[in-house]
């Protein structure tokens, strides 16, 4: 009878759900565990803070590796063109890094993620596909309307420093700007006019900000690194004075990360596990030693322009849906 009853409860023991989740999560932290090596595909779509975001990956997966020292992250960073290449060959990464521009590209491949408290919900939501979490948001960049004072005169108002001027004999158009990036829209959240001649709409960020450095506009609408960029040259003596106007309400440069649907649950497991670290305090805190922003909605500056800038972008924002064509 003993032998009969053990039969019969042995199985609800072996199979318990949680029981079974935790000697799982052991083996997979066990030193003796085999490698598990991942490749992480960031991919650019937008220019980045005063360092490059793809070595802000590498440090933040070294720091991982010493946490778990049986995976190792191979991150590699990529163009939008270079991404299309990949896929064309079906060579496909187990993490993705991406943003506006690249999610739809890859949104067949990414798994469904847990719930994330660490991450701003308004952000959040734009990483999901059907109310499904497929992205966590774990970059955040902004824009920045940046005016010479000499040009700008007495103008206070933003619609007034788009405006196309005349200062003595000479001409200056209203605006340089990127026609890479949602900056019509960002300009619109905030209330700023802007009439077609008073613009120069430039392929790239960087020759917007080139046309802006010649002093052959008035003012820019640009991004964190412009304001790296920006901030050294004056800091230097190297450009004349700069009024910066930080832009909220809208922001649609922000990095997120998803995991592919491998079948490999080993990899999976790492792969979510690295997808989460990333929204760690502590991850996120680092983000300040490369002039960029959390998604946590908290302060990683104490002080200075960036805690202005900072303080904007903690307010409620609107984006887009990182899946949309």
């Amino acid at each position: 009878m003993g032998f009969v009853c053990f039969l019969i409860f042995m199985p609800l023991v072996v199979f318990n759900e949680s029981n079974y989740k935790l000697n799982i999560n052991k083996i997979y932290e066990s030193s003796d565990s085999p490698k598990c090596v991942l490749n992480l595909f960031h991919i650019e779509t937008f220019e980045g803070g005063s360092f490059s975001r793809g070595k802000y990956l590498e440090r933040q997966a070294s720091k991982f590796n010493k946490q778990f020292k049986n995976c190792y992250i191979v991150v590699k960073t990529l163009s939008l063109h270079e991404l299309e290449m990949n896929l064309a060959d079906n060579n496909k990464a187990d993490i993705y890094s991406f943003s506006c521009g690249a999610g739809a590209y890859i949104a067949g491949l990414l798994k469904e993620l847990d719930k994330n408290n660490n991450t701003r919900d308004d952000l959040k939501d734009y990483g999901k596909i059907g109310g499904k979490l497929l992205a966590y948001p774990y970059i955040l960049s902004g824009y920045v309307l940046f005016s010479y004072d000499n040009l700008a005169g007495e103008d206070e108002r933003l619609d007034d420093l788009v405006k196309t001027k005349k200062v003595g004999k000479k001409e200056y158009v209203g605006l340089s700007l990127s026609s890479g990036t949602q900056g019509l829209e960002v300009l619109k959240v905030n209330n700023i006019s802007l009439l077609d001649a008073d613009a120069t709409v430039f392929p790239s960020s960087y020759e917007a900000y080139q046309n802006f450095l010649k002093k052959k506009s008035v003012s820019l609408l640009g991004t964190n690194r412009d304001f790296a960029r920006l901030k050294n040259r004056e800091e230097n003596g190297g450009i004349s004075a700069i009024r910066y106007n930080y832009l909220g309400g809208f922001s649609d440069l922000v990095q997120y990360v998803g995991v592919t649907k491998s079948g490999n649950d080993y990899k999976e497991y790492y792969s979510d596990l690295f997808a989460k670290f990333l929204t760690t305090d502590n991850c996120q805190n680092d983000l300040a030693n490369y002039g960029l922003f959390s998604t946590n909605g908290k302060n990683i500056y104490s002080s200075g322009d960036y805690l202005d800038f900072e303080n904007e972008l903690i307010k409620s924002l609107k984006s887009r849906n990182v899946f949309e064509k």
